[in-house]
C-alpha cells in the first residue's frame, strides 16, 4: 500500500469517528477528531503531490483555526470565527474566479444554470426571512456569511459549467458541501436540531475539505494571477 493511500485510510477513519461522534454528541470522538481532522488531510495533501499548492493549505488552516475555535465556544469567539471563515471564503472565491473562463454553452447548460440560480436566490430569500426571529442581533453578519456561500456555489457551479474541468468540478462539490454543512450548522445552533441536520452537519463538514484538496491536486495554474 502507497504511502497517500496509507494516510488516507488514516483520514477515512478520522473522518468517520467524527461523524459518529457528532452524530451521538460523543465529546470523546468529536473533540480529538476535531484536532486530528485537517492536519491529517494536510498530510494526505503533501505526500500525495510534489509541491502543494499553499493558499488552499492556508484556507485549510483558517477552517482548521475555525473548527477549534467553535469547540471553545460560539458566543465567546464569534468574532474570531467569522473572521477565519470568511477569510477562508475569500481564498475560495480567488479559486473560482481565477480559473474561470468564458465559453460558448448550449441551451440545456444555460438552462441548468438559470435553475441552480433561481433555487440559490429562493434558499437565500429563505433563510433570510428567518434571521429576525432567530438572530436579531446578528442578522446583518448572518445574512452576508449566508450570501457568501450561496454566491460560491453559483460562481463554482457556473464555472464547472463553462470548464468542464476536473478540479472545477472539485471546487463545486467543495461549495455545494459547505453550503449544506454550514445551513446545516445553523439549523442545528439556531432553529431545530433534527437528525437531518445532526448528520449533514459533520458528513458534508468532511466531505468539503476532502473537495478542496482535490480541487488542488487537479487544479491547472492560472495564467493571469501569481500564485494561483
Amino acid at each position: 500500500m502507497k504511502t497517500s493511500q496509507k494516510v488516507f485510510f488514516l483520514f477515512l477513519v478520522v473522518g468517520v469517528l467524527f461523524v459518529v461522534g457528532s452524530i451521538l454528541r460523543l465529546d470523546i470522538l468529536t473533540v480529538p477528531t476535531t484536532f486530528l481532522l485537517i492536519p491529517v488531510l494536510i498530510l494526505f495533501y503533501r505526500v500525495k503531490v510534489k509541491k502543494w499548492f499553499l493558499p488552499m493549505v492556508i484556507a485549510l488552516l483558517l477552517f482548521y483555526v475555525r473548527d477549534l475555535l467553535m469547540l471553545e465556544g460560539l458566543s465567546e469567539n464569534l468574532i474570531p470565527i467569522l473572521w477565519c471563515f470568511g477569510t477562508a471564503l475569500v481564498i475560495l472565491y480567488v479559486f473560482a474566479l481565477a480559473g474561470f473562463r468564458w465559453g460558448r454553452i448550449h441551451v440545456v447548460e444555460f438552462i441548468s444554470l438559470l435553475i441552480m440560480f433561481v433555487f440559490l436566490g429562493f434558499l437565500y430569500y429563505t433563510i433570510n426571512q428567518l434571521l429576525p426571529q432567530v438572530l436579531p442581533s446578528h442578522r446583518v453578519e448572518a445574512s452576508l456569511f449566508i450570501l457568501l456561500l450561496i454566491t460560491l456555489l453559483a460562481i463554482s457551479f457556473t464555472q464547472y459549467i463553462l470548464k468542464s474541468h476536473y478540479a472545477s468540478l472539485w471546487l463545486m462539490l467543495a461549495s455545494a458541501c459547505l453550503v449544506l454543512s454550514e445551513l446545516s450548522l445553523f439549523f442545528k445552533l439556531f432553529i431545530i436540531s433534527d437528525i437531518s441536520v445532526t448528520i449533514f452537519y459533520p458528513l458534508f463538514h468532511v466531505i468539503a475539505f476532502y473537495a478542496m484538496v482535490q480541487h488542488a491536486v487537479h487544479r491547472r495554474k492560472s495564467t493571469f494571477l501569481p500564485g494561483f
